[in-house]
């Protein structure tokens, strides 16, 4: 039993490498960046509803309400001095889900951090291994938080461009023998 477990654990992983690989060669074009985007933006946010309040909402549907925000609500959380708890939360889970993405498109093991103080000053960090993939300061907030879904598409497109074309570029410092 423990034999086929392994076996079946070994087959596992080899057809996640072959996906991979076909995800690193595919092109991808702006619809298809977009859609792997929000649909990981959609599984981090589902993995942030533990009770599972929103999971007979459609993606839009969840995305708008758990990540999105009127203007008015945008107002009122950018007008005091500090952050709140909801911006900090959208950012992190933001950039979970260009890391996810990046993971996706690339096929390398991808992760991301996320550093803000109260005032929302900070940075956030898209990683491969040693390889800094994205790097975005956040100056009180901004852009933060999104009211619109093609805006925040176009942020997460943009953002995993940026990651593929630093891939590319650092391409020799990940295959280091000793990262």
């Amino acid at each position: 039993m423990a034999e086929r477990a392994a076996n079946s654990g070994h087959v596992m992983a080899e057809c996640g490498k072959a996906a991979a690989r076909e995800g690193a060669r595919r092109e991808w074009d702006e619809e298809s960046l977009g859609d792997v985007f929000m649909s990981n933006l959609d599984r981090s946010l589902q993995l942030s509803d533990p009770w599972g309040k929103y999971a007979d909402l459609s993606r839009n549907e969840r995305i708008s309400k758990l990540f999105l925000c009127t203007p008015a609500q945008k107002t009122e959380l950018m007008s005091g001095c500090r952050i709140l708890p909801v911006l900090r939360t959208q950012v992190s889970v933001l950039f979970q889900a260009v890391a996810a993405s990046l993971e996706k498109v690339s096929g390398d093991l991808v992760q991301s951090m996320v550093e803000m103080n109260e005032e929302g000053f900070g940075r956030a960090l898209v990683y491969s291994g040693r390889t800094v993939l994205v790097v975005h300061s956040i100056r009180g907030g901004v852009p933060f938080p999104f009211a619109e879904h093609d805006k925040l598409r176009l942020y997460g497109i943009s953002c995993i461009r940026e990651g593929l074309k630093n891939r590319e570029r650092f391409r020799q410092l990940q295959l280091s023998p000793f990262s």
